[in-house]
């Protein structure tokens, strides 16, 4: 029986696993070179890959924003969730002042809604640049009661507001549809702002990690979808690079299945 690593990541509806066949830094024993040029040329080689590995982690970041995302809106959906769009009136293009009056419009909704400094509004929220170049942003409020659209409007003060009800069966759509302003192909100066926020009274997914040796077993449960990939990891040795593991990945829909992320049946094995 091989060891096996493994993580998953439970939310209201769905239990995700990783099953790793190895860590994610993979030790080999160090080889002593004497020779000064192979060490040179492998220093080089990794030095002209820098840039196209630091493109590669936007992409990864990115990629891990848009799914972070769809788990917080599964994690804290309720009746009564709503999808806000604020839109600036002027073609105003700075993203840092754009951010610095979002932050302060959240402060404004908190204080007129709960009559309280403290923050009870829950939400996340992304912007994105419109094709004249103006930012707006796209928010989701969670548990929100029934505001004026007058009185967002005020509170907000700067143009253009949408709000609407998301129902049920929208659920997966708005998480879509915010997630896909974070783009694999964003450019340097949009990847240094901040473009993903939340409030930090959100319900988080529960993660977990544990080794095991016996293989996980998913009979009784209702796979939605699986796969099994090989990544490259990195080789924390005098080799460097990375080094392959298989991956496999496994997603269970807990509405119609067991759940099992807390009550040890898929750890065991059982």
């Amino acid at each position: 029986m091989a060891l096996e690593w493994v993580k998953t990541i439970e939310t209201a509806t769905t239990i995700e696993v990783w099953e790793y066949s190895a860590p994610a830094g993979r030790m080999y024993p160090e080889t002593r070179r004497d020779d000064d040029f192979e060490d040179c040329e492998r220093e080089r080689k990794r030095s002209t890959a820098a840039y196209y590995d630091a493109a590669k982690r936007r992409q990864r970041h990115y990629k891990g924003v848009r799914w972070e995302i769809a788990r917080l809106i599964d994690c804290n959906f309720d009746d009564a969730t709503k999808f806000l769009t604020l839109t600036f009136a002027e073609n105003v293009t700075d993203i840092k002042y754009c951010n610095r009056e979002f932050s302060k419009f959240v402060r404004r909704l908190n204080r007129r809604v709960y009559k309280s400094d403290a923050m009870q509004v829950r939400y996340l929220a992304v912007w994105e640049a419109q094709k004249r170049g103006a930012i707006h942003y796209h928010v989701v409020l969670f548990g929100f009661p029934y505001v004026k659209l007058a009185d967002l409007r005020e509170i907000w003060g700067h143009g253009f507001v949408k709000i609407n009800r998301v129902d049920v069966d929208q659920r997966q759509n708005v998480g879509r549809y915010i997630s896909k302003y974070f783009s694999k192909d964003v450019d340097e100066g949009s990847y240094k702002q901040k473009k993903f926020f939340r409030s930090q009274n959100l319900i988080q997914p529960i993660e977990e990690r544990f080794t095991t040796l016996e293989p996980l077993s998913f009979d009784g449960f209702d796979v939605t979808f699986s796969k099994e990939y090989e990544q490259q990891v990195p080789n924390y040795s005098d080799k460097g690079g990375y080094a392959p593991r298989t991956v496999r990945y496994t997603k269970i829909c807990k509405k119609l299945g067991k759940e099992c992320v807390g009550n040890g049946s898929l750890r065991d094995g059982r």
